[in-house]
């Protein structure tokens, strides 16, 4: 009998989910590489998952899911350790629906149906995000000292309104993850993969676990306190700014056309594929799936 596990993928707008799948799907359907984890035996529509894969094949940005679409994305793979059968399914629910539930306190139906018989999470956060969650500290060593108070608007200074949709993103990630535990959801989480996407754009270091202290250490308190298996990998599955298939800007007037030029030049497409930590391969989108399905060790 197969090992089914069934995962859910989750993050805000622009964290890297749908690319992530588009690339894992080419690299376990091309054989190009060795991988921890291969192609297992198919069924049922998978055209989906196909028009993904060609998009990231040709070079082009992997259309992200739209508002209030929802795609169950079913990859059946096998351990090439010990030929275990491993039925890796997660359903990739747009960004917006999750911020719309941060703001609204409200989680439609057919989102939290999604998560029936979840017990993994693989989060996603983008390295190329702008970071937004400054403290007063921050603020007060940017302000200019020789500003006179009594000189300041006081229109300006008055207290702003609060808007849900302004909240740092990892405090959004955070009452999300905790949301999904407590009733009704109640989510059983037992292991919680951290994807480090766009990890092309990383700052100077090298550690994706350091990038989370640094950067959004709210989660990463979080996660240290939640008794969840927790494991954070640097990822970059499209290799660089790539123009939009749909929104075609003419040649020379995007960068992006750049990098596609540069990427379709490898040999392998799986070769744009960048993987960090854990001792993974360079190029094995499996090696954290494996970990994530509690095949590993």
């Amino acid at each position: 009998m197969p090992h089914e596990v069934r995962h859910m993928a989750v993050g805000l707008q622009s964290s890297g989910k749908t690319t992530f799948a588009a690339a894992l799907w080419y690299l376990v359907s091309s054989q190009q590489i060795p991988t921890s984890l291969k192609i297992g035996k198919h069924s049922g529509d998978h055209r989906y998952l196909e028009t993904l894969a060609n998009r990231w094949e040709e070079g082009w940005q992997v259309p992200r899911t739209k508002t209030l679409q929802q795609e169950v994305i079913t990859m059946n793979l096998r351990d090439a350790a010990d030929l275990t059968d491993v039925s890796l399914q997660f359903a990739d629910l747009s960004g917006e629906t999750f911020e719309k539930a941060f703001a609204t306190r409200f989680l439609s139906r057919k989102a939290a149906t999604a998560f029936e018989d979840v017990e993994n999470i693989m989060l996603f956060v983008s390295a190329n995000d702008p970071r937004d969650d400054m403290t007063m500290i921050d603020y007060a060593a940017q302000m200019d000292e020789n500003v006179n108070e009594d000189e300041v608007d006081e229109e300006a200074s008055a207290e702003a309104k609060f808007d849900p949709a302004k909240t740092p993103r990892q405090v959004q990630v955070v009452d999300f993850l905790e949301r999904i535990r407590q009733p009704p959801l109640s989510v059983p989480i037992q292991r919680v993969l951290v994807i480090v996407s766009a990890w092309d754009k990383r700052p100077e270091h090298n550690d994706p676990a350091q990038w989370v202290k640094e950067r959004m250490p709210l989660l990463d308190q979080y996660l240290r306190n939640a008794d969840v298996k927790v494991r954070i990998y640097g990822v970059s599955a499209q290799g660089g700014d790539l123009p939009d298939l749909d929104n075609r800007p003419e040649i020379g007037d995007d960068a992006g056309h750049l990098d596609q030029k540069a990427l379709l030049s490898l040999a392998k497409a799986s070769e744009r594929i960048q993987v960090v930590g854990y001792g993974a391969d360079q190029h094995d989108l499996t090696h954290p799936v494996k970990w994530l399905s509690g095949l590993e060790g």
